[in-house]
């Protein structure tokens, strides 16, 4: 069966994909404990393994090509380029203002070694709040500066910045209808994987010095991903094509010149497990929890790593408890804030008539 066909099955959504965002996150969150005890140089002796640096560099790429691929058929979906912003910013806002707000209001108030007049006149404490906005700010005044990664309240939200970028790319795509088009999306993709492959072959890099990819790799898999979209009637779904597609992209993950080779391989994957129904505990199956264990994951280890004795300072403790307290937060961020918030987007008109069939969007007539 082809990407397309599954994808009619369920109803044009694909089984595995909320699975598959939640399993990235959680892989995100163990990486970070790995190191978040110990400081920078356990990450640098963490990533220059050459087996966790195959656990650290397609991380990020993997979410982008999520990111990408749903972005797409969203995108197309809507058709419309206002109504697509308004969707996208119903999903991500809301959490991420209420994550900032406990952090800036209660988080940093709590633990912060300055006074309170002190904590709330300095500069960083308004500056943080352009997280919001995309721009990452990581410190708050006084907070987590004795820790092993210090001053450091929230590394994850450098994303946002590349994210927000790809979804503006989106709607330029749309303004100029090159967003519906298999041969343009295409192009713009096979445009963005020659200019990778030569700036890698001149010398640039795409991960830094802990293996973590670089803004520029996530822009191109987000690319990809959007293109992958429009094949999917022509990208068949077998376990023979994923057992070769993951050995070529820990091959090419290992050589970065065949970095091109590992984003078309991981993007396989990526629609593999997303068109499979993977299995996840009953209490994880009620809602979308990925993006708040990615919001609320690296807060709740630095204040784990601020409380607990020095002799318990240790990456499996910190995954221990602090997976499920996080899980605990995204489940509330889920019911509380985001899916209210995403019930709005039944408010907002849309021209029915813009809106092409399903059918016809998945390319299955």
């Amino acid at each position: 069966m082809t990407a397309a066909d599954i994808l009619r099955v369920h109803n044009g959504n694909g089984p595995g994909f909320d699975a598959l965002r939640l399993l990235l996150a959680v892989w995100v969150f163990t990486l970070h404990a790995m190191f978040i005890c110990d400081g920078a140089e356990a990450a640098e002796a963490f990533a220059a393994d050459p087996i966790h640096k195959l656990l650290v560099k397609p991380v990020l790429p993997i979410f982008f090509i999520v990111s990408g691929y749903l972005v797409a058929g969203s995108a197309i979906r809507t058709r419309a380029v206002s109504t697509f912003l308004l969707f996208r910013i119903l999903r991500i806002a809301p959490a991420l203002i209420v994550e900032v707000m406990l952090c800036a209001l209660v988080l940093g108030p709590w633990l912060s070694e300055k006074g309170l007049s002190e904590y709330f006149s300095d500069p960083l404490f308004f500056r943080y709040f352009q997280n919001i906005l995309g721009n990452a700010q990581f410190s708050l005044p006084g907070l987590f500066l004795h820790n092993p990664v210090p001053d450091a309240v929230n590394l994850n939200l450098w994303t946002l910045k590349p994210e927000f970028f790809c979804y503006l790319f989106m709607a330029l795509m749309m303004a100029s209808t090159a967003a519906f088009s298999r041969k343009y999306c295409t192009l713009i993709a096979l445009l963005s994987l020659g200019l990778t492959g030569i700036y890698v072959l001149r010398g640039g890099q795409l991960y830094n010095f802990l293996a973590v990819a670089d803004w520029k790799i996530l822009i191109v898999s987000f690319v990809v991903g959007c293109c992958a979209f429009h094949w999917n009637d022509s990208l068949v779904m077998s376990p023979g094509n994923a057992v070769a597609a993951f050995a070529v992209a820990i091959g090419a993950l290992s050589y970065e010149p065949l970095v091109i080779f590992s984003l078309l391989a991981l993007t396989y994957l990526v629609i593999y497990l997303g068109t499979r129904k993977i299995y996840l505990p009953r209490i994880l199956q009620s809602g979308d929890y990925s993006y708040g264990v990615y919001l609320f994951g690296f807060p709740i280890q630095q204040t784990l790593v601020y409380f607990l004795p020095a002799e318990y300072q240790h990456g499996w403790v910190i995954l221990l408890f602090g997976l499920p307290l996080t899980v605990v937060f995204a489940m509330l961020s889920w019911k509380l804030v985001e899916k209210p918030a995403l019930r709005l987007k039944n408010l907002i008109r849309r021209d029915a008539a813009s809106v092409p069939p399903l059918r016809k969007i998945l390319k299955l007539e």
